[in-house]
């Protein structure tokens, strides 16, 4: 006998409703993505992580939280979608093990033995986690592959930085949170902005990044850590110089996107410049800012083409 798809879901969503180990503890089909199913087990262990990687989330309202977690789960679904179209996942890649000390790090944990003991308290393994991780590498390793000729960067500009950067004896830095904010068709961006600093004073700064901020260090709370003055636009340095630690600035129009940065700490050290490597830390993290900017795009233009449905 040959099943079509359409038959085979239903078969499948009428053994997890109906099988008595999976009934125990109320599964259920909340939301399909294109032909992938997503259960109320799914949802709660996305909610598990999102909480992980941000406690202070467990401020916010259980219907913002959900909300949340459905965002992230079809944001995962649709990249993954698309990644597999090109390369299998099988976690192998070194670079897993360099965001994931760059996340034990973040949280404050000495090693990963305590950070997997912390894990723990949240239902997630670290083999878990390190699949979410490979999702994200693959997919920035994806839109570099189709965006990488159009990085446009001004080295010269870079290098006139750096060399005034060199005559100073000391360097003022930020440690920065950030939500990065586009264009809502469907309200203007003054009722926009005003959504979202409201939504920071009520949830605060960190759970408002996760719930409305687009770049990829919102399931961080936006954190981005420490950035020298000086690799800083004009425009940007202009809305920090007036702020003081724990305050955050007004929306920054940055090419089609907004900005708003928190202040979290300032620091001065001593300068000790090596250019090459100044040079290249410069240059990675415009590439980086240019790349979030095609990975929105090229996300809400695959988004618009799959299917999602909610029961």
């Amino acid at each position: 006998m040959i099943f079509n798809k359409k038959t085979i879901i239903f078969i499948l969503i009428f053994f997890l409703l109906n099988y008595p180990s999976y009934s125990k503890i109320n599964l259920q089909i909340i939301m399909k993505i294109n032909n992938q199913i997503i259960t109320t087990y799914d949802l709660e262990k996305e909610i598990s992580y999102l909480l992980a990687l941000n406690p202070k989330l467990k401020e916010i309202s259980d219907n913002g939280l959900l909300k949340l977690a459905k965002k992230s789960m079809i944001k995962e679904k649709i990249r993954k979608s698309e990644i597999l179209k090109y390369k299998d996942l099988n976690s192998q890649n070194s670079r897993i093990n360099n965001v994931l000390n760059n996340i034990i790090q973040n949280l404050d944990f000495s090693d990963q033995s305590q950070f997997e003991n912390y894990l723990l308290d949240y239902n997630i393994t670290i083999d878990e986690l390190k699949k979410k991780i490979e999702i994200e590498n693959e997919w920035k390793n994806l839109i570099y592959s189709k965006y990488s000729k159009s990085i446009k960067i001004d080295k010269k500009d870079l290098i006139n930085k750096i060399e005034k950067l060199n005559l100073e004896e000391f360097v003022l830095e930020y440690n920065l949170s950030e939500i990065v904010f586009t264009n809502d068709q469907n309200i203007t961006i003054d009722k926009q902005s005003k959504k979202i600093l409201e939504s920071i004073k009520i949830n605060g700064f960190e759970n408002t990044a996760n719930l409305y901020s687009i770049s990829n260090s919102s399931k961080v709370g936006g954190k981005i850590g420490w950035v020298k003055k000086n690799s800083l636009s004009l425009e940007i340095n202009s809305e920090l110089e007036n702020l003081k630690k724990d305050l955050y600035s007004s929306p920054i129009k940055i090419g089609n996107n907004y900005l708003i940065l928190k202040i979290n700490d300032i620091r001065e050290t001593a300068i000790e410049i090596n250019k090459q490597k100044e040079l290249e830390k410069m240059v990675m993290i415009e590439t980086s800012k240019q790349l979030d900017k095609f990975s929105n795009i090229f996300y809400n233009k695959i988004k618009l083409n799959s299917t999602i449905s909610e029961f």
